[in-house]
């Protein structure tokens, strides 16, 4: 067998392998995108406060890093999700 065949042997077993995500995981792939959406529109329609009065308009625990806290956990849930659906690639399904 040549390289193509070989290529073609691998794609046409993944195909038949995979399984399509269930319908909640993009439901809630939707509704995290919604969310997302929504602050970014909120965060770029809000009125700007004046220059000096910095401290006073911004509440505690808000900012860069706890988003990112957020945005990274909120991540790995998703991808464990999604990775979980995949039983070819699980180390559960090896002895």
């Amino acid at each position: 067998m040549g390289r193509d065949e070989d290529l073609a042997a691998i794609a046409l077993h993944g195909r038949r392998t995979r399984t399509r995500n269930p319908r909640w995981l993009w439901i809630a792939a939707a509704i995290v995108g919604a969310i997302c959406t929504a602050g970014f529109a909120a965060a770029m329609l809000a009125e700007r406060a004046p220059r000096g009065s910095r401290a006073q308009v911004r509440p505690a625990g808000s900012g860069l890093g706890p988003g990112l806290v957020i945005g990274g956990a909120s991540g790995v849930a998703i991808g464990l999700a999604v990775a979980r659906q995949r039983r070819d690639h699980s180390s559960r399904s090896s002895p």
